[in-house]
């Protein structure tokens, strides 16, 4: 099952570099243009720098990746709907970085590239049945399903981008995963394999400036654009979504407890605070670049897991991990109430 394809290494390496240098240019270029003509936000509550930091890198690695993807990759329909529905999102990230746009327009806009992926042939279609076997889905359940999986991960990917590095750091680690997943001989799919070494490069390009202290961010732009692109992905490898729902079980719980917190609370769930686990992992004194040290560790060993293990045993590992941060969360709560008292 997990033997590797018979394939030439050395094709690899140049996207990879190329990538990774396009993007490290194309991100200075961005913070100095943003230095120059002063693209600064406002700072919000939520946030945990005080100095002027452009929010802009999100442009930078949107335009290496479809540039490099673009010069390497063949389009299909299929991943000529997923350029296009980044792209939507990618715009709507960009406005609402420099103008504040409403929440619900954003969640309409989201569900407007959703569809268009969708319309081009992004759809979930099937996954496997952890009792054995396979669950195929109607057409309702399939549009349903895939718009349900993408409108989540985007938002997961857009909650996480609260530190230095840590959403580009998920990205990198799924990147890594989704390269060797589709290296596996059941999966099969060099080309999805082309693009995640692709997305790597880009990223690794982009932390050189994101790493902490952050120097740029990569924005609502960058972080709307990454969530979708990941959740296609994770449909065109096959639709490996139990391998992807793993590595990326930090963000998608993280948001999932945000939306029920927030609901519960009275307050829009789509309006950004700072009760997130990595913003409560810091209240409690953990330093800025260990929480992020920390929550990467956490992604990249169940990233590892998941390439080794089977759909019931990631669907128990989800669990698992839903119950540790739910313990996290209750004891850091115990600990500011004791500080407090």
């Amino acid at each position: 099952m997990f033997n590797l394809i018979d394939i030439n290494w050395d094709i690899f390496w140049l996207p990879l570099v190329a990538s990774g240098v396009l993007s490290y240019i194309l991100t200075w270029v961005t913070r100095y243009l943003s230095h120059y003509y002063n693209w600064y936000p406002k700072p919000t509550a939520h946030q945990t720098h005080t100095r002027p930091t452009s929010r802009l890198g999100g442009v930078a690695i949107f335009i290496s990746f479809v540039l490099a993807f673009l010069l390497v990759v063949d389009l299909t329909l299929p991943r000529l709907g997923m350029l296009l529905a980044i792209s939507i999102v990618f715009v709507m990230g960009l406005l609402d970085d420099i103008y504040n746009v409403r929440a619900i327009y954003k969640l309409l806009i989201q569900l407007l590239a959703i569809a268009i992926a969708i319309i081009f042939g992004v759809k979930i279609g099937q996954i496997a049945n952890p009792f054995g076997g396979v669950i195929v889905f109607s057409q309702f359940w399939d549009i349903f399903f895939t718009t349900a999986w993408l409108l989540v991960v985007t938002n997961a990917m857009n909650l996480l981008d609260g530190l230095d590095g840590l959403s580009a750091g998920v990205t990198g680690i799924f990147s890594v995963t989704l390269f060797w997943l589709s290296l596996f001989v059941v999966v099969n799919q060099p080309e999805t394999a082309m693009i995640a070494i692709i997305l790597l490069g880009v990223i690794l390009g982009f932390l050189r400036w994101n790493w902490h202290p952050a120097k740029i961010f990569m924005g609502d732009s960058g972080s709307n654009m990454l969530g979708l692109l990941i959740g296609i992905l994770a449909i065109i490898s096959g639709a490996k979504l139990a391998t992807a729902a793993l590595v990326l079980a930090f963000p998608i719980l993280d948001a999932v407890w945000a939306f029920i917190r927030r609901v519960r609370q009275g307050k829009h769930p789509f309006i950004a605070d700072r009760q997130h686990l990595h913003h409560r992992l810091m209240s409690v004194g953990v330093s800025h670049i260990n929480v992020v040290l920390i929550i990467l560790s956490m992604v990249a060993i169940l990233g590892f897991i998941s390439l080794l293990s089977g759909t019931h045993t990631k669907l128990l590992l989800m669990g698992l991990t839903a119950i540790v941060m739910i313990m996290l969360i209750r004891s850091i709560i115990l600990i500011q109430r004791r500080k407090g008292s």
